[in-house]
């Protein structure tokens, strides 16, 4: 009866590792969906790439061009290098305003006047 036991025991530890290890060789749905995002991503990036380092039409119809960005940071540097600053010219400040003494109050027949009255 004790020997019985004994090899239960073992076959079921043996069953339960035997399914803990094809476990680990099964692919989930997580997985699965982490594998198909990264080769969208790799897709993605080579694209990208593609775009950034080759000519390539942008809208034939209209004669529109993509220039690889190395070339195109080139062309606007040398387009920039090429414009002289202008010199500048006197800073206008405007004349400064009349303030009123602190202790004067305005007549009132000043400001019936201003309001039309």
């Amino acid at each position: 009866m004790v020997i019985t036991s004994v090899v239960m025991i073992l076959l079921f530890v043996g069953l339960v590792a035997l399914l803990v290890e094809q476990r680990k060789h099964v692919q989930t749905h997580d997985e699965a969906q982490k594998e198909q995002r990264l080769k969208n991503l790799a897709e993605l990036n080579a694209e990208n790439e593609k775009i950034l380092t080759q000519y390539h039409w942008v809208d034939k119809a209209k004669g529109v061009v993509g220039i690889p960005i190395d070339r195109a940071m080139n062309l606007v540097l040398t387009e920039l290098q090429s414009i002289q600053p202008h010199a500048a010219g006197p800073i206008a400040t405007p004349p400064p305003a009349a303030s009123p003494s602190p202790g004067a109050s305005p007549t009132p027949a000043a400001g019936a006047k201003s309001a039309g009255l």
